[in-house]
Formats: structure tokens, sequence, C-alpha cells
């Protein structure tokens, strides 16, 4: 019986570690990666589509 409750909370620990791990990397990843440049994107569409004519609404 011992040995099921230690598969058991060996088996809690490894799927929790998991978890734990990819929550602190996703973090990590995106301050280093993905926070930086939120903006340039919409930034550059707006430079480009400075002087354009508005679309007009048809009644």
């Amino acid at each position: 019986m011992d040995f099921f409750i230690d598969m058991t909370l060996l088996g809690l620990f490894i799927i929790g570690l998991t978890a734990f791990m990819g929550i602190i990397t996703h973090g990590v990843a995106a301050k280093l990666f993905g926070r930086g440049n939120a903006k340039f994107f919409l930034n550059k569409s707006k430079g480009t589509q400075t002087g354009w004519r508005k679309v007009q609404r048809r009644p």
C-alpha cells in the first residue's frame, strides 16, 4: 500500500513541477522577447496609413 501512495505523491509532484516550470518559462520568455515590441507593428501600420482617406459609410 505504501508503494501506491509513494507513486501517487511522486506523480503529483512531477506534474506540479512541470506545470510550475511552464509558467515560469513563459513569464521569462515574455519578459525577454515579447513585451518590448508589443506596439511595434501597430505603430508601423499607423505610420503607413497616415494620409489615407477614410472610408465613407453609405446610407
